[in-house]
């Protein structure tokens, strides 16, 4: 390889990474328009039913295998706790929260999937990395308390969100080390989404109802997401992580929130206040902190 291509790969890793946040950060608004016309559960069911499938068409299309190397348990795993857990709340958070809001406390995956792995995996982390955990959680704080200082008032759909980040941390933790090199992570995320969109269709049949809306406008809307919204940056990223190091290509998820928030202003009306702002700022400056490499 010569020095050209050393130097490319990195760049076109980190310009991937980019691209991944960008659509998971404009996904929150068209996610929103959704949940106008479906009920969360069942929006987010054919968010994650229609990715999962694009990817692993896409994956036959291009004569790739569609195992995902590894055992069924992990994907059961990962569908309960990042698709049905972690897509669930979200959405729920989108239709009663607003999407600003639910983009800045679901995007504080990244802290707990830190601080679990210190505690289960012994995985060590610096004097900048504790730092970073405090103030992204201060920042999640601010989001979810509602009320004046005291007493206490918390948004508990808020606290739903962060409990979806929480759980996508503990999917993460526990199929870490599962995962071996002759895993599939796009074929991974393809099942775990189809599987968990699915599991997310028949709760949303008990616990809500069938989306009343099956215009083009709502299955335009499930088209985008399941491409803009999954399909493309899951395939991306992974992508990204093969060529790059993956703390500079994990540092950038740092803008998803900030996409979501700024997008969210003018296209759905939803005007960030001080304490959104202040909130905004703190997580994200806590994710730089946990995920940005160590400099040599």
């Amino acid at each position: 390889m010569s020095n050209a291509d050393r130097i490319a790969k990195p760049h076109s890793a980190s310009y991937l990474a980019v691209i991944s946040m960008l659509c998971w950060g404009v996904a929150y608004v068209p996610s929103a328009w959704l949940v106008e016309d479906w009920p969360p559960l069942m929006a987010a069911a054919a968010r994650l039913g229609v990715g999962g499938a694009l990817l692993i068409i896409a994956l036959l299309a291009l004569r790739q295998p569609i195992g995902t190397g590894t055992g069924v348990w992990v994907v059961v795993v990962l569908a309960l706790t990042q698709s049905v857990a972690f897509y669930g709340a979200t959405f729920i958070g989108i239709a009663h929260e607003g999407a600003g809001i639910a983009a800045v406390l679901a995007n504080t995956d990244p802290l707990f999937v830190a601080a679990l792995a210190a505690w289960f995996l012994n995985e060590r982390l610096s004097r900048r990395q504790w730092a970073g955990l405090a103030v992204g959680l201060m920042g999640a704080a601010l989001v979810v308390w509602k009320g004046p200082l005291w007493p206490p008032q918390v948004s508990w759909v808020s606290l739903l969100v962060i409990g979806g980040a929480l759980a996508w941390a503990v999917g993460t933790v526990a199929v870490a080390g599962k995962v071996r090199a002759r895993a599939r992570p796009v074929a991974i995320a393809g099942w775990q989404m189809l599987l968990g969109g699915v599991i997310l269709a028949v709760l949303g049949l008990v616990f809500e109802s069938a989306p009343g809306a099956l215009g083009a406008r709502q299955w335009g809307i499930v088209l985008l997401l399941g491409v803009i919204g999954s399909a493309v940056p899951f395939a991306l990223f992974y992508v990204a992580l093969g060529r790059g190091d993956a703390g500079k290509v994990s540092a950038w998820f740092f803008l998803v929130p900030v996409i979501g928030v700024l997008t969210a202003w003018p296209l759905l009306g939803e005007t960030p206040g001080v304490r959104l702002w202040i909130g905004l700022a703190l997580v994200c400056g806590g994710l730089w902190m946990v995920l940005a490499p160590r400099r040599a």
